[in-house]
């Protein structure tokens, strides 16, 4: 049975680290939304949130389409965005019929610290990341948090706090999660 690893979480809680590391561990693909965003903005470029939001949607599907074609020839994958709940629901659906094994790890923290993070990245963000304005108001990024953490708290999956966690001890969590099955 192929395994899917799907990550999804706060804002700035290291899922495209952990995505990396696990990439490279397990040697499968990794298709993060961010890395898709940044490349579809630079070919047909936005000026407004709503354009930005439809980008947004169109890097989610093509790694969904990604995540299809690779299942069709027997590959293993990780996918790293923060996903809303239709999009797992219809990414799980996909793994389903393909008779594979979805493996959920939502990254948590709190919000001052991973206000702070967020912040910290900031000047070296791609300008597609930074259309909401969550960098200019801290209610708005916590907002915008509890609005994901909703509506995935019925989802079953790995959380893990990554606040105070080393690196290493997040990877080696989700890496014997995914081997547990």
């Amino acid at each position: 049975m192929k395994k899917v690893v799907l990550i999804t979480g706060d804002l700035a809680a290291g899922k495209s680290t952990l995505a990396d590391n696990l990439s490279k561990t397990l040697n499968f693909t990794c298709i993060k939304k961010d890395c898709v965003k940044e490349i579809i903005c630079d070919s047909v470029g936005f000026s407004t949130r709503e354009e930005n939001k439809r980008i947004s949607v169109a890097a989610v599907n093509s790694m969904i389409h990604f995540l299809e074609q690779t299942l069709k020839i027997g590959g293993e994958v990780i996918l790293e965005a923060n996903f809303r709940l239709e999009e797992i629901l219809r990414i799980q659906d996909i793994v389903k019929q393909y008779n594979g094994e979805l493996f959920i790890i939502y990254l948590t923290g709190d919000p001052k610290v991973l206000y702070e993070r967020f912040l910290s990245r900031v000047p070296t963000r791609h300008r597609a990341h930074l259309s909401i304005g969550l960098d200019k108001d801290y209610n708005k990024f916590v907002e915008y948090i509890n609005d994901l953490r909703n509506q995935l708290e019925r989802i079953d999956c790995l959380k893990i706090d990554t606040t105070s966690l080393l690196e290493e001890d997040v990877i080696d969590k989700a890496f014997s999660y995914i081997n547990s099955k």
